[in-house]
């Protein structure tokens, strides 16, 4: 507990964010009391890594220091005031789980609270984070953010994407509120580092006028780093220990370097390595995160972010293959080999099924398809500066510097895939300006005379205009190879694991060096080891040499016409200027180039009714263009124009309720969103999600939260436009092949028509409920509830419901911290779909399923000082 001491001579200020202030000073007071509680109240011993904060600084660093947004705008026209020394125990802010404890510019980049705000948010907290397992297993794992936002529900991603699946579609990455746009439907290829990441917001549908966006996405989430110390020096050391060989440790130390405390610094040190339940999977990596702070004045700060990450990692791409009914509900596999010579695609010179699968079997769930010597490195590096500048409280000018490096280089034998990026990189900088006007004067006693209305209240029509101007460029230079997919050809059983090679087939050889063969054939990679191929014309599969620029000014406005309606509007367009050319490597004959400018406008438009104070209802609008990528964001030399005018368009209306005193608030939304699914080796495919959301959160006080959500989505691939139906490596399970005398790998398309999305549950539930005593023992309760998922467009074999129970054991005390979390504590046999709606990787769902993990136990321990 903090006792928090409010001095004789505090000042008050005055908070216009209500209708009801007839005793201004009196009003102005409490509303100040309150809000200063709620900013600094109990201090969160809650620190365990990797989001660890400690004592946090929960301010967004694209923010304004002081919130002057709309209706929300402070004035320090009124005197001082003087209040009695108080002893207050409140909710701090890094285990606050109510989405109304903090303004948010996650959404609209101006800051408002969210019940204002027209579109679904999910501000996560340290502590929010920590409750439900993100970032505590070396990677993004596919259910952590569903147990917080159902509709965030992922796939596994293979362990090495940067953003969740968001309304069945990968979501952008935002750093700060700028997009990291080097990665390809939110895979960035290398696994995330959430060593640097202090707090992040969840944001469903297409990205607002000030953001952008490049990619098709269903979502975004924008991650806020680490920030300085500047009240004093501190720090932790912490370690974790977990089943399946899971080893992670790593220190943060910071504080002021000036004594007026006005140049501040933050160091966070992570390193792991991890094995896996899975065989031959491994994940090691070193990071190191420096943030430093220097604010000399109220009218001007700067901040610098810095992170340098390593890795030596295996993709979790090859699960378990062949996956069957049997599969599913009994375990069984079916097993038998095919030589590794004979391995092949499509239904030419590929061996029907019976000819050498064998009776069902038992197999361990740990048994993956990994080659023992599959796997590879890479590196990351950011770095990113905000400067604020503070003209006066109605001025503001904020530039945001963000550079983002990566290579890779890796390799699966099975499939075969392999990448090798070489030092890609990307340089984005907007400068925004914010201003804050009223269209009609609002002198106090011209204010007075303004006419009011029964429904609508008094007239207003307040602005928070931001408007500026973001440039972009980015350089690519990527390998890749993805095409020869012979999964189903290996065996889990009784197979040498090092056979499980591509390279061995004889039609994988026959495509090295033929121009002729599927998507240009196979060449060596210049500078990659022996074995390291690319195909120089898999389209949106991505090997390309590519740097193109993009300048993008945007307006968005926020007017508040009266007390209780507000609506925003924006606008954003973004001129492309684009070189791609096929890599160095390629064969003349297959040289191809491409020189483009392409202009994708956006269009936003929201507004919010406050029916009553506690009781808002809103709808938004997004209509823009985005782009098809290439591996890890670039441009493909073979794209057309229809490639860089894709539509992302959003209607979402819902309610909003902050009731019982600011401790229970509630969302309830409907959506229909149209956007695009990812076809790796061939245009995108038009597709639409529908469905409607709930969530609860109640926290009453320090000793008890819940947070409830529940998430119904119903999606549709539209083919009747492409020429053709879905592709799949495989269109029927293994045990129709062998039943039937087919081949497995066939690598054929279904009939033209409208199908519904696979591996997509069209319901998901969620909660998470926390108590705490005293004493600092607690315990974290979460549930996840799944309904059923099908893998083919024949929709037959399926993923039934399923539930996940995961159980934290926790102790906080002012040194010393552990948790021990029990995840799938009932040990529940559950499946994941290896692709899941929207996303390229369903063509892999006959080839590849995931068996999810079973019951197992990490312990962190904190030391603080």
């Amino acid at each position: 507990m903090k006792t928090l001491l409010i001095p004789r001579n505090f000042e008050a200020k005055e908070y216009l964010f209500s209708p009801c202030l007839v005793q201004k000073k009196l009003c102005s007071l409490f509303i100040s009391l309150f809000f200063c509680l709620s900013a600094i109240g109990y201090t969160d011993s809650n620190s365990s890594l990797p989001l660890n904060s400690g004592n946090i600084n929960t301010e967004d660093p694209s923010e304004p220091n002081e919130t002057t947004s709309g209706s929300n705008r402070q004035k320090n026209n009124d005197p001082s005031a003087t209040l009695p020394e108080v002893t207050v125990t409140a909710v701090g802010p890094t285990e606050n789980i109510l989405p109304t404890a903090h303004s948010n510019t996650s959404v609209y980049a101006i800051p408002l609270d969210v019940i204002d705000i027209p579109r679904s948010v999910t501000p996560i907290s340290h502590g929010l984070a920590q409750s439900a397992g993100i970032g505590q297993f070396g990677y993004l794992d596919p259910l952590s953010t569903a147990f917080l936002v159902p509709a965030a529900l992922t796939q596994i991603n293979y362990g090495i994407a940067s953003a969740p699946t968001i309304r069945g579609r990968n979501g952008l990455t935002l750093i700060n509120g700028i997009e990291e746009t080097l990665n390809n439907n939110s895979e960035q290829n290398i696994p995330w580092n959430y060593n640097m990441v202090e707090s992040m917001d969840i944001v469903e549908g297409p990205s607002n006028a000030v953001f952008g966006a490049t990619q098709v996405s269903g979502g975004y989430i924008n991650y806020i780093t680490k920030q300085p110390y500047f009240d004093n020096f501190r720090g932790y050391m912490w370690d974790t220990l977990g089943m399946y060989e899971e080893y992670m440790w790593g220190a943060d130390i910071g504080g002021p370097i000036d004594k007026d405390k006005k140049l501040a610094y933050r160091f966070s040190y992570m390193g792991q390595e991890n094995g896996s339940y899975y065989q031959y999977q491994r994940n090691d990596q070193q990071n190191f995160y420096l943030a430093l702070g220097y604010h000399p004045t109220e009218s001007y700060s700067i901040d610098l972010y810095t992170d340098l990450g390593t890795y030596d990692f295996t993709p979790m791409w090859g699960m378990i293959n062949r996956p069957t009914q049997e599969l599913i509900d009994e375990g069984l596999y079916l097993p038998g080999a095919l030589s590794p010579t004979l391995a092949n695609t499509g239904i030419i010179n590929n061996p029907p099924a019976s000819s050498y699968l064998g009776s069902p079997v038992g197999i361990s769930r740990r048994n993956v398809l990994l080659n023992p010597t599959d796997g590879g490195y890479g590196t990351t590096g950011l770095t990113q500066v905000i400067q604020k500048f503070f003209i006066n409280e109605d001025f503001q000018v904020i530039n945001n510097t963000f550079f983002w490096y990566h290579d890779d280089q890796w390799i699966l034998h099975p499939l075969f895939y392999d990448e090798s990026c070489r030092g890609d990189y990307e340089i984005d900088n907007r400068t925004e300006c914010r201003l804050y006007f009223d269209t009609i004067p609002q002198g106090k006693e011209k204010k007075e005379k303004e006419p009011s209305y029964p429904v609508l209240g008094q007239v207003l029509f307040s602005h928070s205009l931001d408007g500026g101007v973001e440039m972009h460029y980015q350089k690519n230079l990527d390998y890749n190879s993805d095409s020869f997919i012979v999964l189903n050809s290996y065996s889990l059983i009784n197979q040498n694991p090092l056979l499980w090679n591509a390279e061995l087939s004889k039609y994988f050889q026959a495509r090295i060096g033929n121009p002729k063969a599927s998507f240009g054939g196979e060449w060596p990679i210049p500078g990659a080891p022996q074995g390291y191929y690319f195909e120089p014309a898999n389209l949106a599969a991505g090997s390309t040499d590519c740097h193109y620029g993009a300048i993008s000014p945007f307006i968005l406005d926020n007017i508040n016409i009266t007390e209780r309606l507000s609506v925003i509007i924006g606008a954003r367009a973004t001129g492309y200027f684009v070189s791609a050319q096929t890599p160095p490597g390629t064969p003349p004959i297959l040289f191809e180039q491409l020189s483009t400018t392409q202009l994708t406008p956006l269009v936003d438009g929201g507004t919010v009714y406050k029916v009553f104070p506690w009781l808002s209802a809103y709808f938004d609008f997004n209509w823009g263009y985005v782009v098809n990528a290439a591996d890890m964001g670039g441009f493909s030399p073979f794209f057309g124009p229809s490639q860089f005018h894709l539509l992302n368009e959003l209607y979402e209306g819902g309610f909003k309720f902050d009731l019982l005193k600011h401790s229970l608030f509630a969302a309830l939304d409907a959506f229909s969103q149209f956007t695009y699914l990812n076809n790796r080796a061939g245009p995108a495919t038009p597709s639409t999600v529908n469905g409607f959301e709930a969530s609860i959160n109640y926290q009453p006080g320090r000793h008890f939260w819940a947070k409830l959500g529940y998430a119904y989505m119903h999606g549709t691939e539209d083919w009747t436009s492409v020429g053709h139906g879905p592709p799949m490596y495989q269109t029927y399970s293994t045990a129709f092949a062998l039943q039937q005398n087919l081949p497995l790998n066939n690598n054929q398309m279904y009939p033209v028509g409208i199908y519904n999305f696979l591996g997509f549950p069209e319901q998901i539930f969620s909660g998470l409920v926390t108590y705490r005593l005293d004493s600092g023992i607690g315990i974290t309760m979460g549930g996840l509830v799944m309904s059923e998922q099908y893998l083919g467009y024949n929709y037959i074999t399926h993923i039934p419901t399923q539930f996940i129970l995961n159980a934290t054991l926790f102790y906080t005390a002012p040194r010393w911290e552990a948790r021990l979390y029990f995840y799938n504590f009932t040990n529940e046999p559950y499946w994941l779909a290896f692709g899941m709606g929207a996303n390229g990787t369903r063509t892999f769902n006959f080839e590849d399923i995931v068996a999810g993990m079973p019951f197992w136990i990490q312990a962190t321990l904190v030391y603080k000082f």
